[in-house]
């Protein structure tokens, strides 16, 4: 095989499929319809003399050929972006770039409304894509260039990536104005007594054992080590249903006070402290992979994010080996 030969879209089309195993999905990650990306895996096979993708009941899976060429593919296209990055100076009033963010979708609650409205006024161009993924996954999706920043209670990212505190954050407890039991203070016997319905995201379900999840595992781990146990009537997979949830219910839901505080204002909502000594914090950071952090680009976004959010100027932490 000639690499003179070779169309570089054809290796980022390659690449697309590697990640996603699905020729539409991959068609969408680099703005290619499915009829051009499967054009585009015709001509792959072609000058690679090898099916490269064979179809199975779960999607498309890689042939041993397109295995061992995926890392050399992927490691060349990451020092080429680089090089071009890096060539002409980082412009965010004229800059096209899509930068991708792993934020959960509480962080969305948090985030996106102050960062969109100054993207729009200093960098019109700019865009995110905010992808949400287990816990677990973070590490490997920016070791891999698949995200640009993660932002959020991440205490499993250590070795390999800076980061940077944001703010500390805590519990609270959130119930529907109307309470017919709970008025403007809360024990810990009606804290027991009432069910409860708490966020379990999709792929990360509470583990005692696991430091990845969601800070549903932080407060979970706590209520346990209190000898606390609490009614979970509805476990659901995003936020986005729950303010509807307590409104209309008497369930009760333990978030972050910062996304309480930006949610009650817009419902029949109360919320009250949790009822529990020396209730557990946590503290809110951005985290990017060492590979990323002479980026230009990245730089930028991660400066706007900590004058936007940051509660008091912290040092960025270097990655640890």
């Amino acid at each position: 095989m000639n690499i003179e030969n070779i169309d570089l879209n054809l290796l980022v089309a390659f690449d697309a499929m590697m990640q996603e195993r699905n020729v539409t999905r991959a068609g969408l990650r680099i703005g290619l319809t499915q009829p051009s990306m499967s054009h585009a895996l015709v001509r792959l096979r072609q000058l690679c003399g090898d099916p490269l993708f064979v179809r199975v009941k779960s999607g498309m899976e890689p042939t041993p050929f397109a295995h061992r060429i995926a890392p050399s593919v992927r490691a060349g296209l990451a020092v080429l972006q680089a090089g071009l990055q890096n060539a002409v100076p980082f412009d965010p009033a004229q800059s096209g770039r899509t930068f991708e963010v792993l934020l959960s979708d509480l962080g969305e609650v948090v985030f996106l409304p102050r960062l969109m409205q100054h993207l729009k006024a200093v960098a019109p161009g700019v865009s995110l894509r905010i992808r949400q993924l287990p816990r677990e996954s973070y590490r490997e999706a920016l070791e891999a260039e698949d995200a640009d920043l993660a932002i959020g209670f991440l205490p499993a990212l250590t070795a390999g990536f800076y980061q940077q505190r944001l703010f500390g954050d805590h519990y609270v407890c959130l119930m529907r104005a109307g309470h017919p039991r709970i008025g403007q203070r809360l024990d810990i016997e009606q804290f027991a007594a009432e069910s409860h319905v708490m966020i379990e995201p999709a792929g990360s379900r509470y583990r005692r054992a696991s430091p990845q999840s969601s800070t549903t595992t932080l407060i979970e781990q706590y209520l346990e080590k209190q000898g606390l146990r609490r009614h979970i009537a509805l476990r659901v997979p995003h936020f986005t249903v729950v303010p509807e949830i307590i409104e209309t219910s008497d369930l009760l839901a333990v978030l972050p006070g910062t996304v309480a505080r930006i949610m009650a204002p817009q419902r029949r909502i109360k919320i009250l402290p949790l009822p529990l000594e020396n209730p557990p914090g946590f503290e809110v950071k951005q985290f990017w992979h060492e590979r990323s952090h002479q980026d230009e680009g990245t730089r930028w976004l991660r400066g706007v994010i900590a004058d936007l959010f940051m509660e008091d100027r912290s040092p960025v932490l270097p990655s640890a080996d």
